[in-house]
C-alpha cells in the first residue's frame, strides 16, 4: 500500500516537472504558444568546394594528379588527369 502511494506521488511529481498536465485555475486561460518562423540555410550560403584526386591505377595507390575548387571559386590543377579518381565536396563557411 505504501509503495503504490509512493509511485503515484512520484509520477505526479514527474508529470509536473516535465510539463505534464497541471491543474488549471478557474477563469484563467491556458498559456498559448507563439508561432516562430524558421528556415534552414546551409553554411556559407550553400556554396561548396571540391577536391578530386587522380590515380594511375584502379587500386588508387599511385597518385597522378589533383584538381581543387576552393570556396572563392578558384580551381587549381596539378599532375595529370586519369580515368581513376576519388572526389569529395565540402561546405564553405
Amino acid at each position: 500500500m505504501t509503495l503504490s502511494r509512493w509511485v503515484i506521488g512520484f509520477s505526479a511529481l514527474l508529470l509536473g516537472a516535465c510539463g505534464g498536465p497541471a491543474e488549471m485555475e478557474e477563469g484563467v486561460a491556458p498559456e498559448t504558444t507563439a508561432a516562430v518562423e524558421q528556415r534552414s540555410e546551409q553554411p556559407g550560403g550553400g556554396r561548396q568546394g571540391f577536391h578530386r584526386t587522380y590515380y594511375y591505377d584502379a587500386a588508387r595507390t599511385r597518385w597522378a594528379g589533383a584538381v581543387h575548387g576552393d570556396c572563392q571559386g578558384y580551381i587549381t590543377q596539378s599532375g595529370v588527369v586519369t580515368q581513376y579518381s576519388h572526389e569529395y565536396a565540402f561546405l564553405c563557411e
